[in-house]
């Protein structure tokens, strides 16, 4: 802790705020708004819904949940608007940031999923697999396993389809089952205790950076990682953990320092496989090790389910992948707009949709290598552009997939008062998206989603469209001082 405290001291601290206030004003302030943020809570576990329940019922509690981001934007916008907090000062504030972090989860902690069953497939996942079955061969509904048909099998969904879940994430449900098994509550208490790790190593890489530390509050007090996982459980938030500690790792240059970044970005692409995509913002050129790594601890993650499975593992991904849904990305919704609205045959606009995926990603990736190469790209930035485009073209975006670019976007926000630049647009943007991703849970019931694109995707594709522009001027402005100097 004396040395995060130190660390972060520097840069900051001499910069221009637009906000001066006492030490004890905005400690004071903080520990007001941690107050009503945790006020705002209770209605959210006073006789909650369950997934079954009405639609007006789930409404309202989503209304309450919104309501909790009110304190938690104050709070954001104190800690980037005033100066950062020297000395002793400083370990206080962090005391409250990341205490209070963990108290806002440990209140919901009790509470059963009420907004998806997915905890509770996890739960089946690791009763089958330690009886000998591959959870990716055996759906929960095979006839198999009717004896085991109990509570965890009833609140379960998607019971003819066999898992989705890649083996860390497998893991994890294995562990907590061995702990406990059938128990919902340990599994999301080891969600939660990732989510507060990830918090407090936030935190740490806040500091290494030469930044506030206390802009974790970004993450920290965010309502939709607390509700996602402390109430839904969502294995997400061991992924946001094993991202942010491959960021910090990355940054070490001796050969344990690679082959721990291998090794954390390999258990981070077993837990979600979007974590691969931080393989090129973190690798480096000729760098075999960390390459030889992350293969090396994928190959054992995925080894024991092929063995199991009799080498078959990847059918339900790739079905998965090819469901279109309201919450789809850009090119799937395009797609589903022209087969409605035009007389194009489906095979046209299946391969105009793979080609637009195709377009976007590749497109960001050569982008992003292309920039690491030339060092004018952080890692960080890489990674929240990667992650973006990723989102922009999946075939499901749900709420708890998007808090991954919240770290990230604290780590991009330059200090308040200082010249607004590009990246700092894309984080708002980014952190925008994230926050405003739990709207979809009042469409679950309907049938048009065209007001939640209204609201969530096109004000960051109005912000996408300023920083191209952005950077296209930037681009002629110094060509044109290149022509001047040159002639």
């Amino acid at each position: 802790m004396t040395r995060l405290v130190r660390e972060a001291e520097p840069q900051e601290t001499r910069r221009l705020t637009l906000l001066s206030l006492p030490l004890n004003w905005r400690l004071a302030l903080l520990a007001l708004l941690w107050l009503l943020e945790a006020f705002l809570q209770i209605p959210l576990f006073i006789n909650p819904p369950n997934t079954s329940s009405p639609a007006p019922l789930i409404n309202a509690f989503v209304w309450h949940w919104l309501l909790t981001f009110l304190p938690y934007l104050l709070a954001c916008g104190l800690v980037l608007v005033s100066a950062p907090l020297p000395g002793r000062a400083r370990y206080l504030e962090l005391g409250l940031l990341l205490g209070g972090a963990l108290v806002l989860r440990l209140m919901l902690l009790p509470i059963s999923p009420v907004l998806s069953p997915d905890a509770w497939r996890y739960l089946w996942d690791a009763r089958v697999t330690l009886l000998g079955y591959s959870p990716y061969v055996y759906a929960p509904g095979d006839p198999h396993f009717i004896h085991l048909r109990d509570f965890v099998f009833a609140n379960s969904r998607y019971r003819n389809v066999p898992t989705l879940y890649p083996p860390g994430a497998q893991l994890f449900f294995l562990v907590s089952y061995l702990l406990a098994p059938s128990n919902l509550t340990v599994l999301k208490t080891i969600f939660v205790g990732c989510d507060w790790l990830a918090c407090a190593a936030l935190a740490w890489l806040l500091s290494r950076r030469g930044k506030d530390p206390a802009r974790c509050v970004l993450y920290a007090w965010c309502p939709l990682p607390i509700v996602e996982f402390a109430i839904q459980g969502h294995v997400d938030a061991p992924a946001v953990l094993l991202t942010i500690l491959t960021l910090l790792a990355a940054e070490a240059t001796t050969r344990r320092g690679r082959a721990v970044t291998g090794f954390l970005l390999g258990m981070a692409t077993l837990v979600r496989l979007y974590p691969a995509l931080l393989l090129l913002a973190v690798a480096r050129r000729r760098d075999w090790l960390l390459l030889l790594v992350w293969t090396a601890t994928l190959v054992a993650g995925y080894l024991p389910y092929l063995i199991l499975g009799h080498g078959q593992l990847l059918s339900p991904f790739e079905s998965y992948a090819g469901n279109y849904t309201p919450n789809a990305g850009l090119p799937q919704q395009l797609s589903h707009w022209l087969a409605l609205h035009t007389s194009l045959n489906p095979t046209a606009l299946h391969w105009l949709e793979e080609g637009l995926i195709v377009a976007i990603m590749g497109g960001s990736a050569l982008i992003v290598l292309w920039l690491r190469w030339r060092q004018r790209l952080s890692g960080e930035a890489a990674s929240l552009w990667l992650f973006a485009a990723l989102f922009a073209v999946s075939a499901h975006i749900f709420p708890w997939y998007t808090p991954v670019l919240i770290p990230l976007a604290a780590l991009l926000l330059v200090p308040a008062g200082s010249r607004l630049t590009l990246g700092t647009l894309a984080a708002l943007w980014a952190w925008y998206f994230a926050c405003a991703t739990p709207l979809a849970y009042f469409f679950m019931y309907e049938r048009d989603w065209t007001p939640y694109y209204a609201l969530v995707y096109w004000p960051p594709l109005a912000g996408l469209g300023l920083i191209v522009g952005g950077v296209g001027w930037q681009w002629l402005r110094r060509e044109r001082i290149v022509r001047r100097f040159s002639s």
